[in-house]
C-alpha cells in the first residue's frame, strides 16, 4: 500500500498518518496492491492546482501498474477506501515503493563505415531579388500581422464570460472550470471578472480530465470558450 499527498506544485509526499492526510485541503492517491485500485480523495477546500496534478499521477501510474482508477469526492469517502488508507499507514517503508517497469536493454547499433565525402556543387549564380516585389512581401507580412493583432483584440473575456453565464446550465451537472484563451478560470466563483483571483495558474505538462464533460461556446464560427462540468452528485 502507498499513500501519498499531491501538492499544489504537482508534487507528490509520501503520508503515513491517517489523519493529516484526510484533511479538506489535501488531494490523496492510496496505491491497493491487494485490491489492485488507485484511489484519488479530492478534500472539499483542495487547490485545482492539486486536482489537476493528480489525474496527471494517477494516468502515469495506471500505465505503469495496470490497476483501475477509483475517484472519490470527500463527500463520498467510502469503507474501501479507508480500508486502503489504513493499510497503507501501517506498512513499511519497503513495501510502500511504487514497482517501476524494468529497463529494457539496448542493444548498440553496429558503427557504419563514414560515407565517402560528395564533390561540391558548384555555387548557383545569384539572382537579384526584384527590390518592389521584396517590398510588396514586406507589406504583406505587416498586414496579416496588423490583421492578427486586431482579431487578438478582439477577445474580450469579460464580455465572453457574460455571455456565459445566461447560457442554461446542464442538467444534474456543476461547472467547476471556464478556459478562455489561454486561461483557465474557476467558476461559477467571480465568473463575470476577467481580473480576479477566479484565474487559475497551473504547472506545464498535460492533464487528463476524465471525469469531467465540455461544453463548447462558439462566435463567429470560432471556438472562444470551454466549459468544464461535472456530475453533481
Amino acid at each position: 500500500m502507498s499513500l501519498y499527498i499531491i501538492q499544489n506544485t504537482g508534487e507528490m509526499t509520501e503520508c503515513e498518518n491517517k489523519e493529516v492526510a484526510l484533511s479538506s485541503e489535501n488531494v490523496l492517491v492510496v496505491i491497493s496492491h491487494t485490491q489492485k485500485k488507485i484511489f484519488t480523495w479530492i478534500g472539499v477546500q483542495s487547490a485545482p492546482q492539486s486536482k489537476f496534478a493528480c489525474a496527471r499521477e494517477t494516468a502515469r501510474i495506471r500505465m505503469e501498474l495496470g490497476y483501475r482508477i477509483i475517484n472519490l469526492e470527500e463527500s463520498a469517502t467510502s469503507n474501501e477506501f479507508l480500508e486502503a488508507v489504513d493499510e497503507a499507514c501501517n506498512v513499511t517503508s519497503r513495501e510502500k515503493i511504487v514497482p517501476k517497469p524494468p529497463l529494457k536493454k539496448i542493444k548498440p547499433k553496429p558503427v557504419k563505415p563514414a560515407p565517402k565525402p560528395k564533390p561540391k556543387p558548384k555555387p548557383k549564380p545569384k539572382v537579384k531579388k526584384d527590390t518592389k516585389a521584396v517590398a510588396r512581401e514586406k507589406t504583406e507580412e505587416k498586414r496579416r500581422y496588423s490583421a492578427t493583432a486586431v482579431e487578438t483584440a478582439l477577445l474580450d473575456v469579460e464580455h465572453i464570460l457574460k455571455q456565459l453565464e445566461v447560457l442554461n446550465p446542464i442538467e444534474g451537472k456543476i461547472r467547476d472550470y471556464v478556459v478562455v484563451g489561454d486561461t483557465l478560470y474557476i467558476a461559477p466563483e467571480n465568473l463575470d471578472k476577467s481580473q480576479t483571483e477566479s484565474k487559475v495558474s497551473l504547472p506545464d505538462g498535460s492533464f487528463v480530465a476524465e471525469d469531467y464533460i465540455s461544453r463548447l461556446f462558439l462566435e463567429n464560427g470560432k471556438i472562444i470558450a470551454i466549459e468544464l462540468w461535472r456530475d453533481s452528485q
